[in-house]
């Protein structure tokens, strides 16, 4: 049962409140309690679970009131309260007002205004009831489209003596899914294609733009490609063709992506990039960005796209992720080349794993939070290029 407290050190002052509440507690379940000592009060609101709502006098000899209701706001922000004072000291009642009073009432109080503001009172309660179930269900919603798109993009990562892949994907954490993609898949005629992209937007409807992804990349294109051979070019270039279809009728929606397909035979990466991140090769004491211009998927079904290639060597190792791990604060002062390439050379040097990148530059950032959805995609040419 929800609960009204009555906080006033005058014990007649609580039993005409209580008077004049009486019938319309009864007709809406409420439950008044009442204490004289505000110190009292405070204390039992851990137990009291159930109250929404503390009516407070102002000047009380314990404490006033209006530290009271301030105490109450900073450690139970959901309750509403109410000063009630007899007083015109603007200084207090300002004090109130600053700590989210909702209304404070003169005495002697008025029955109709004072039973009207409780009432009001009563309809914000029910109101933030409703809202916290309705984020509730939300919450769990996103939780379960994380966990799915978890298993859908979930693939079980191909392993070598040559060549060691790590990825670490982190949506956005209150929304539990995001619009990151990344796949590795091993190729009929030796080869690995790697895949990482990224849609524009967060939570579901970017994540349900993934599923589409996953969808259509390996049935529609890689399984009846790979025996000839896989064009990172021609495969964006497809791409963007089919997902333009796909999503004619949202044009706003942009995806980035970077194709590489890793030839061990001939020892290098061919790849081919459309409006992703550049991403970056690690060699000895150095560090190498690695980009091309391409136009995004989504935005002319006409995009060219072109490949490159370079040559990989043993101890060599290549860094691909999402922007979300360069852009750093709601301003999104993106870290410099220099700087993330510097940033990579030293968790490089230490072995560091994708999470343990991520959070070397969460460091960086001086919020210390990301505004966006990470992938950090890692493969390290460990010496026999064998998949």
């Amino acid at each position: 049962m929800k609960k009204i407290m009555l906080v006033d050190d005058e014990q007649s002052i609580l039993n005409s409140l209580k008077r004049e509440l009486m019938d319309w507690c009864s007709d809406n379940k409420i439950e008044i309690i009442s204490f004289t000592n505000p110190i009292e009060a405070f204390n039992a609101l851990v137990m009291e679970k159930e109250v929404f709502l503390v009516i407070s006098d102002l000047r009380m000899p314990e404490m006033l009131g209006s530290d009271l209701l301030l105490k109450i706001r900073e450690k139970y922000p959901d309750i509403i309260t109410i000063l009630l004072t007899g007083y015109s000291e603007v200084d207090e009642i300002m004090k109130a007002v600053k700590s989210g009073i909702f209304a404070y009432i003169l005495k002697p109080w008025d029955e109709k205004y004072l039973l009207t503001e409780i009432g009001k009172a009563h309809e914000l309660a029910l109101l933030k009831e409703e809202k916290t179930k309705y984020l509730h269900i939300l919450e769990e919603e996103l939780k379960w489209g994380g966990e799915l798109q978890k298993k859908l993009l979930q693939r079980d990562i191909p392993e070598s003596a040559g060549i060691k892949f790590e990825v670490e994907y982190q949506p956005l954490p209150m929304l539990y899914c995001g619009g990151d993609y990344y796949d590795i898949i091993p190729l009929q005629d030796g080869n690995c294609l790697v895949l990482l992209g990224d849609v524009a937007g967060h939570g579901l409807k970017a994540a349900f733009i993934t599923t589409i992804l996953k969808t259509i990349i390996y049935s529609e294109y890689v399984r009846d490609h790979q025996k000839d051979g896989i064009s990172p070019a021609n495969f964006l270039k497809w791409l963007n063709i089919r997902i333009s279809k796909e999503l004619s009728q949202f044009p706003d929606i942009l995806i980035t992506f970077v194709a590489l397909v890793i030839n061990p035979s001939e020892k290098k990466i061919v790849f081919s990039n459309a409006g992703q991140s550049h991403f970056y090769l690690i060699r000895g004491s150095k560090f190498h960005p690695i980009h091309d211009e391409g136009l995004c998927l989504n935005i002319t079904d006409e995009a060219e796209y072109k490949n490159k290639f370079f040559k990989i060597a043993e101890g060599d190792q290549v860094y691909m992720f999402t922007d979300g791990l360069i852009e750093v604060g709601e301003n999104k002062n993106n870290l410099t080349k220099e700087i993330t390439g510097k940033i990579l050379l030293d968790e490089a040097g230490k072995n560091s794993t994708p999470k343990e990148i991520i959070e070397a530059f969460r460091k960086k950032s001086i919020e210390g939070v990301f505004y966006d959805d990470i992938t950090l995609l890692s493969i390290r040419i460990n010496g026999c290029l064998e998949i």
